[in-house]
């Protein structure tokens, strides 16, 4: 097996690759980033077997050559520019890296292997504001992205089904609700609650707590739940279908705060809300159905929010 990860040396990326590997330590996988940096010193898999290429896929020059050369089985594209908040910083290069990418790629499996599963990496972003916000949020539900970063993947998201529908490549598309876990960087609000907790636990800061808006619902699934799901889409998946990857339970952000300060013994922590962190535009409630990705593949999740809650705080204690 011929395995191409793209976005290999980011948060899911790695945890991918691990995983993979540790499935199968025959397949052949070559990973695709802009930096691959340390991506070795966290990689458990045979090395002898793994080759890192640093390549921008907006490139279609150097994606074709890619392409052509290795002739993957599979890909699995995670490559983006996947801040919320920077994509409004950056709009159009946000655009640019997280369309013409998927784009560029799927051309280049067009011209040298139309057999090649390819699954899309996308995001629950592209559902914008939930029409009932009461209820989890299903696959045919309609798409109305509401920030630069969920507008992007929504058109990957279309143009992944497009080259299924007119090509037959076997394309799937995932559409991931907030994955988190050890390892993943600040700017994402569970990482950045347990640094604060971690910092605080070893006098490096005040006792207290930066936050946005805390009183919005999200999905939490951890990132080791999430790759598993990849890996059951790519082969028990239906080509050309979409799939929600979510718990399927919503859990309010301050919820999430209190839980990792139970954990430490600093309890009394003051919350100051920084303006820095709140966005534009916010979805009070979002939270998605994940009984067709059960149905379709036997996926299930295995880690409840409390543990991976505590990995994480753990992660950030044993860096700071």
């Amino acid at each position: 097996m011929k395995i191409l990860i793209t976005g290999i040396n980011g948060f899911a990326g790695t945890y991918l690759a691990n995983h993979l590997s540790k499935i199968d330590n025959s397949s052949v996988i070559a990973g695709v980033d802009i930096s691959t940096g340390n991506f070795f010193e966290k990689f458990e898999g045979n090395k002898n077997n793994t080759e890192l290429f640093n390549i921008d896929l907006t490139d279609e020059n150097d994606v074709d050559k890619l392409i052509r050369d290795f002739i993957p089985d599979q890909v699995y594209h995670l490559a983006a520019q996947a801040s919320v908040s920077n994509s409004w910083k950056e709009p159009i290069n946000t655009f640019k890296n997280n369309v013409f990418g998927g784009v560029n790629l799927l051309e280049s499996i067009r011209k040298y292997n139309n057999k090649c599963r390819f699954l899309s990496v996308c995001t629950a972003e592209v559902y914008g504001i939930s029409e009932n916000p009461s209820m989890p949020i299903k696959e045919e539900d309609r798409i109305y992205p509401t920030n630069p970063y969920a507008i992007s993947k929504a058109a990957l998201d279309f143009f992944s089904i497009t080259y299924y529908l007119g090509y037959k490549i076997p394309v799937f598309v995932s559409r991931s609700f907030n994955h988190i876990g050890p390892g993943q960087s600040i700017g994402f609000v569970c990482s950045d609650f347990a640094k604060q907790i971690a910092q605080i636990e070893k006098k490096l800061r005040k006792p207290e707590i930066f936050v946005g808006n805390l009183e919005a619902y999200r999905d939490f699934l951890d990132v080791r739940d999430v790759v598993n799901a990849y890996y059951y889409i790519m082969n028990k998946g239906k080509p050309g279908e979409v799939y929600n990857i979510c718990s399927g339970e919503k859990i309010k952000i301050s919820d999430i705060l209190k839980t990792l300060i139970s954990f430490s013994k600093e309890k009394n922590v003051a919350v100051r809300v920084d303006s820095s962190k709140l966005r534009p535009v916010d979805n009070k409630i979002m939270y998605g159905d994940n009984s067709k990705i059960k149905e379709h593949t036997g996926w299930l999740p295995g880690y409840s929010i409390n543990e991976t809650l505590k990995d994480i705080l753990n992660y950030w204690r044993n860096i700071v």
